[in-house]
């Protein structure tokens, strides 16, 4: 009696799994479900538009939607939510803040039980354009010493069209380059652009002119060397160069491979015609693609002296004579060398005729008369020699001796 009513038992449950798997494949009861995130739809916005008004940017404003129907269709809305609609009727609206009812739509197989929220708020303002610049940021790291350069960005400005209030707190158009895609030759990318905030955060529901800019850039490095200047030409009449006062060093940028080789950095700096101390802008010499980045304007100090000048008379007697071959003497003809000396004031106050000292050397000379080349020596630290003539008349004879 026992084992009939195990075995009862056993077909009773075997019995009941059967119409289960049965309800469940054939009848397909009711069930409810929870969908979460649908997007709402703005709609008459073009009508806006010909009012010359805008939707402020609402933000992501999503609807959380609960539905009742056949287990299988709940199922299938619940993973595919693309047949349902939430939209927001803006149309028929004017400047200001508005209450709008969301009109939501679900399929007909099933119902809307519950919705989140019926309706949201919206801003309208005026639709204005405006130009807003690109900018350029980077993903990635640079090497020490190393950024971006020469960056070029065509177009260098965005119309943007929208809400008066959303198109103000724009910043500026980004444009996200990234590190690994530059080297030191120049490279030319298209690159989207993001309409952003003063703290980067991305700005929506506004419309650009164009989405795309062409970035030029290229990778640079920096590196700051000793200045070494250097003048071109000569100051006016009766004028001399005092003093250049320059940076000490400077800053230069261009292509890690060509800085590499740079130990110094020479520069020009004209003096032509000066009259009285100047700044003047310096020329620096350096390898193509290569500029000075700081200072921003390379230029110096130039310090422009007023130049007096004593002359003085030197007879013949008055010249030394160097170099005098074994076995001759030698004798300078009557005549008369002008020495003049230009310098500062100041400095030519103290300079006295002893203080130059002519010489000729007979070095290599024949015996005979011949003309010779005059030199001076002094002590003179600042200040211009000129000799007139530069040349004398020198006689060499030959010594005898009487036997």
């Amino acid at each position: 009696m026992l084992k009939n009513n195990k075995i009862n038992a056993v077909i009773a449950f075997v019995a009941a799994v059967v119409l289960w798997l049965y309800v469940v494949g054939q009848v397909d009861p009711t069930t409810t479900g929870r969908i979460t995130g649908v997007p709402v739809v703005f709609a008459g916005e073009e009508v806006l538009a010909e009012n010359e008004l805008a939707l402020v940017d609402p933000g992501n404003v999503t609807v959380d939607l609960t539905i009742k129907g056949d287990r299988s269709d709940v199922r299938k809305l619940v993973a595919n939510s693309d047949r349902i609609s939430v939209v927001a009727d803006v149309s028929g609206l004017t400047k200001g803040t508005h209450e709008v009812t969301l009109d939501i739509t679900v399929p007909n197989a099933v119902e809307l039980q519950k919705a989140s929220i019926d309706e949201i708020t919206v801003e309208i303002d005026d639709l204005v354009t405006k130009d807003i610049a690109v900018e350029v940021s980077y993903d990635g790291a640079f090497e020490v010493s190393q950024e971006a350069g020469n960056v070029k960005v065509d177009p260098e400005s965005i119309a943007v069209t929208g809400a008066a209030s959303t198109v103000q707190s724009i910043d500026h158009l980004s444009a996200t380059v990234g590190v690994d895609e530059l080297t030191e030759k120049t490279t030319v990318l298209t690159k989207s652009v993001t309409p952003v905030d003063a703290n980067g955060n991305p700005v929506n529901h506004v419309k650009l002119e164009t989405n795309e800019v062409r970035v030029t850039a290229s990778i640079i490095a920096s590196k700051t060397l000793p200045l070494k200047v250097e003048t071109t030409g000569t100051p006016a009449a009766g004028f001399e160069l005092g003093g250049i006062n320059a940076p000490a060093t400077v800053t230069v940028s261009g292509a890690p491979s060509v800085l590499a080789d740079l130990t110094e950095v020479k520069a020009t700096a004209d003096v032509t015609d000066l009259e009285a101390d100047a700044t003047v802008t310096l020329v620096p010499d350096l390898p193509s693609g290569i500029t000075v980045t700081d200072p921003e304007t390379l230029e110096a100090e130039i310090s422009i002296a007023g130049v007096s000048s004593k002359t003085w008379s030197y007879a013949e007697t008055e010249i030394v004579i160097d170099d005098l071959p074994e076995g001759y003497e030698a004798t300078i003809p009557t005549q008369t060398v002008k020495v003049t000396v230009s310098a500062e004031k100041d400095t030519l106050d103290n300079i006295k005729k002893s203080d130059l000292v002519l010489h000729v050397s007979a070095a290599g000379l024949a015996e005979g008369e011949q003309e010779a080349a005059l030199t001076q020596v002094s002590s003179l630290d600042e200040g211009s020699v000129q000799i007139d003539p530069q040349t004398i008349r020198i006689v060499l004879t030959a010594i005898t001796t009487e036997e």
